[in-house]
């Protein structure tokens, strides 16, 4: 109980850590996560535990999960053994994993949204006391979406600082806000961070041959290009970060109220995202710093990126 009442941390990322590993001593269920939901796939954002070959970056078919059951209803929130709940035993998913053992429960951000789910996994069966834990997984699951919301708030003003009349500010091609829209965004940000001494961080992405690819396979294999990288960022994103395309092949990632442990969450996923579509590209990060501000964050993780890209 005290340790569930310690779970707001500098954000997310962090809290969502220390949630799971808490979860994982007082449960007995051997793995945990958090996701999100993103578009017809379930997006893994943290992982403690093992017994189960999921990580971060990964996603699953939406419907094919045990989470989608649970959320649609149709199975309950504690199966001690998945064989037992048919809607859960012919999951595609708890096949592919070996699940016997699930717990989940909602992640919500405000008037019954649901943002992902936080669900514990086991490839070995539990008795019935497993549902004595109910409380405390769902109790761990409300404290989360309060801080998802309250993130989630906190990127607001960055999001409607991208937007104005008569001017265009999202790229037509990857549909992420364009240069213009980036500028703006990082200077609204920086006041509302030094406001409130509120962390962030940027990462930047440059895709490697972009302009060999255009040259000899076509301008439309490089668009194809574009857009999957446009895809695995989002994807590796939370549902609030401002994704920006900043220049012909480059793009950069504002990430709100975000430190150092959810940054790395955010730049693994990319990474992992980008290695398995084949997808070579140099990746740059760094973290707000009170004094420079974030326009000189942005030039700090450019500067690691061309550094990265030297190195290669």
């Amino acid at each position: 109980m005290t340790g569930a009442a310690r779970l707001p941390q500098e954000d997310f990322g962090s809290a969502a850590e220390v949630a799971l590993g808490l979860l994982r001593e007082k449960v007995g269920i051997s793995f945990w996560m958090t996701t999100r939901i993103a578009g017809d796939e379930l997006v893994v954002l943290n992982t403690v535990g093992s017994g189960i070959t999921l990580s971060s970056g990964d996603a699953i078919s939406w419907t094919d999960s045990l989470c989608w059951r649970m959320v649609a209803g149709s199975g309950p929130r504690v199966a001690p053994n998945v064989a037992d709940v048919p809607a859960y035993s012919s999951s595609p998913f708890a096949e592919v994993y070996k699940v016997q053992a699930y717990v989940g429960a909602p992640l919500t951000v405000g008037d019954g949204k649901i943002y992902g789910t936080l669900a514990g996994l086991d490839p070995q069966p539990k008795d019935d006391t497993l549902k004595q834990h109910l409380w405390l997984v769902e109790m761990v699951a409300g404290l989360l979406g309060a801080i998802l919301k309250h993130e989630q708030e906190a990127s607001q003003p960055a999001a409607d600082a991208a937007t104005a009349d008569g001017e265009v500010l999202v790229d037509k091609l990857t549909q992420t806000f364009n240069r213009r829209a980036w500028d703006r965004v990082l200077v609204a940000e920086e006041a509302r961070c030094a406001r409130h001494n509120h962390a962030a961080c940027v990462i930047c992405v440059d895709i490697d041959a972009l302009r060999a690819i255009n040259d000899a396979q076509g301008r439309e294999a490089g668009d194809k290009m574009l857009l999957k990288v446009a895809h695995i960022l989002k994807r590796a994103c939370r549902g609030y970060d401002i994704v920006a395309r900043t220049g012909e092949d480059e793009f950069a990632i504002l990430a709100v109220e975000c430190g150092l442990k959810g940054a790395k969450g955010i730049y693994d996923r990319i990474n992992s995202g980008l290695a398995k579509d084949e997808i070579k590209a140099s990746l740059g990060i760094a973290l707000r710093n009170v004094t420079t501000g974030l326009p000189r964050t942005f030039e700090e993780a450019t500067n690691t990126l061309l550094n990265a890209k030297r190195s290669r």
